[in-house]
């Protein structure tokens, strides 16, 4: 395995930590710990710092971090696993992807599953974690190029797990759809024979959806549409039951962004990367409503990614393209966020998450 990595000790107390994720054309590192201060916003680089090409896309498990590089076939795509303890940060583990250009990861803590989507090629892998949440093995792959038409590309841009029915949920931004694929116990894989396929309108290109904790209800964000849909588990069977536009009142940019809850789901966010704002919504997750709030400047260029932090109080985007990383104060009674004038800049940042640091 490679050589451990030193970090500072862990932080104070009023100290939150995050996880930065940024394309690498001039730097070798890809990954970069951040600390904001929980009293006045302030952010600052960590001495953390790990090699990895291109992590357009990662997720964190307490001390774990599982990570995908987005890089070309010929470059030989692979899943990463970083363990970060007290003093030091080491990779334990890599597997060989599937297709060409992941573009999303997400662990799976309840299954022991990760799954990455593969935005050039359509390919979802899913992989096997053992009982440390290291990763096993790859245990499949599902190609979803043989569902598209002659009209279409597939390109898978999310790929994730739900916890109560364990089904696979694939978003397939080149063929408008979202596909389910239930647990097939008997064979240990998920069944694409017995699938159920959620079409969309042409165009719509979508792009990620956050479900609720009970699994009720999805938020889906069309990146090339920039509608926000709502679907919603009727027995069974997923179904659309509302389409507005995610950034009310502004032009089509084709580049909805992300899409994240409130811990509380009482609202929800939206980054629009073309208007640069962050959108808000108020959210009632026993009915499915969904009700514009407001809209707000993202404080930079390009806003690719944010995270919501765990007690609800903080919101941090990353900027692409003016290299910015942004501090919000959140209200966690009427989801209102205010800029806090703390910024950092780093290289090209896409992906950042809270963490147990």
């Amino acid at each position: 395995m490679d050589k451990p990595m030193l970090v500072e000790p862990l932080t104070p107390p009023q100290t939150l930590s995050l996880i930065l994720g940024c394309y690498t054309p001039t730097s070798p590192y890809g990954l970069h710990r951040l600390d904001l201060n929980s009293v006045t916003g302030e952010l600052q680089a960590n001495l953390l710092e790990i090699p990895i090409k291109d992590p357009s896309y990662f997720d964190v498990y307490q001390s774990q971090i599982y990570a995908i590089s987005e890089v070309s076939a010929d470059h030989h795509p692979q899943i990463h696993q970083y363990s970060l303890c007290k003093v030091q940060c080491n990779k334990t583990g890599q597997f060989d992807i599937s297709g060409d250009s992941p573009c999303f990861i997400a662990m799976n803590a309840q299954h022991k599953l990760a799954t990455t989507a593969q935005y050039g090629s359509g390919h979802v892998d899913v992989f096997q974690l053992d009982d440390s949440l290291d990763l096993k093995q790859h245990l499949q792959s599902i190609d979803s190029t043989s569902k598209a038409s002659a009209q279409q590309v597939s390109h898978a841009h999310q790929a994730i797990i739900l916890n109560h029915t364990k089904t696979l949920v694939s978003v397939d931004l080149g063929l408008d759809r979202l596909s389910f694929y239930p647990y097939d116990q008997h064979h240990e894989c998920f069944s694409i024979q017995n699938r159920q396929e959620l079409d969309l309108a042409s165009g719509s290109g979508p792009r990620h959806v956050e479900f609720t904790q009970d699994e009720q209800f999805g938020l889906l964000l069309c990146e090339v549409s920039e509608q926000l849909i709502v679907i919603h588990d009727q027995q069974q069977q997923w179904q659309i039951i509302n389409a507005q536009a995610a950034f009310p009142n502004t032009d089509n940019g084709q580049a909805g962004g992300a899409i994240k809850l409130s811990p509380d789901e009482r609202f929800f966010y939206l980054s629009g990367r073309r208007q640069n704002i962050i959108s808000c919504f108020a959210f009632d997750n026993q009915t499915g409503t969904v009700n514009h709030q407001y809209s707000v400047d993202c404080g930079g260029d390009f806003p690719r990614d944010f995270a919501i932090s765990e007690n609800g109080e903080w919101l941090v985007v990353a900027n692409q393209n003016d290299h910015s990383v942004v501090s919000f104060k959140r209200n966690v009674f009427d989801g209102r966020i205010q800029h806090t004038g703390h910024s950092l800049f780093i290289d090209m940042p896409v992906c950042v998450k809270f963490f147990e640091g």
